[in-house]
């Protein structure tokens, strides 16, 4: 879906969540393959691959058309195939059913969860994916509460002002971490590496000797995380996360009632229709995403108020 979008566009309607720049790097990626074929094939062989047919936007297209049909196969240890005709199916968080191929008649089958009735519309998983992803890859953002798999990503940071700043950022390097990380916050709670990640944040020097099991806990390098537990960081970690949220739900609440304006760029109708709906689905991911970080707040504040 967000092949055929600008640069301008998702800076002005995915500016307050973080898959805009997941956004930005998928486009940016296939316009360097075009690139890459423009210089070294399409330019050399114009009776070949016509510039009116062979264009960027063609090509954006066309990526998109490919991702929305491509289909992990899980009987052939999850390689994909290109089946025409899946983007015709609609995702339904609640079933089980999935596309596979049938070694018997050589061809892909689906299989349902269930038995349907005449007329009734027939769904099918596109995976466990956020709001977010969905978007990203399909082009639709699911009514809010509906999905029980999204997740909407948290960006913490050590603070360079700490006295061991340093130390902490040399462990998390150490475990393949940098001094900004991103943790996926979900309806149903948020991982232990978060949480890892918040008792480095907070942790004080006199607990210099527990940098490295707190990184490689972060880093889920460590078969002890389940297990960490600092009872006297508690509360301070757990501050830290909610500063972290109530920071990112001002972001979202800023664009939500600021009512960004469209790109200031000419064009036509279709061309307006389109960003109306992508201003629309980026409204709706905006609040879906919210929604998960007021209730992390509330499991925070709740939290704070049985220890008190």
């Amino acid at each position: 879906m967000c092949y055929c979008r600008t640069r301008a566009e998702l800076d002005a309607y995915l500016v307050a969540s973080p898959i805009r720049k997941r956004a930005i790097q998928r486009i940016t990626d296939v316009i360097g393959t075009y690139n890459d074929l423009r210089d070294r094939i399409f330019s050399r062989h114009p009776d070949l691959f016509p510039e009116e047919v062979y264009n960027i936007e063609t090509f954006l297209w066309s990526f998109g058309i490919l991702f929305s049909r491509l289909v992990r196969l899980p009987s052939m240890d999850g390689r994909v195939a290109l089946v025409p005709w899946a983007d015709m199916l609609n995702h339904s968080p609640e079933v089980e059913t999935f596309l596979d191929f049938d070694k018997s008649s050589r061809g892909i089958v689906f299989t349902t969860d269930r038995s349907y009735q005449p007329g009734e519309q027939v769904f099918i998983s596109y995976g466990k994916k956020s709001s977010g992803e969905l978007l990203l890859s399909y082009g639709f953002v699911p009514k809010e509460g509906t999905n029980p798999n999204d997740s909407v990503e948290l960006l913490v940071s050590l603070d360079k002002s700490d006295n061991c700043y340093k130390e902490k950022l040399q462990a998390l390097k150490r475990n393949g971490l940098s001094e900004s990380e991103s943790f996926p916050l979900r309806v149903t709670g948020w991982p232990v590496e978060l949480m890892a990640y918040a008792f480095l944040v907070v942790s004080p020097p006199d607990m210099s000797q527990c940098f490295e099991e707190m990184a490689a806990a972060a880093s889920n390098k460590t078969s002890s995380k389940p297990g960490l537990n600092y009872p006297d960081l508690e509360e301070q970690a757990l501050q830290f996360i909610l500063d972290c949220c109530e920071s990112n739900i001002e972001k979202y609440t800023k664009y939500l009632e600021g009512g960004a304006g469209s790109p200031e760029v000419p064009m036509n109708a279709k061309q307006a229709n389109r960003t109306l709906l992508l201003k629309q689905l980026a409204r709706d991911l905006c609040i879906s995403e919210r929604r998960i970080l007021y209730r992390t707040q509330y499991k925070i504040e709740g939290h704070e108020r049985r220890r008190t």
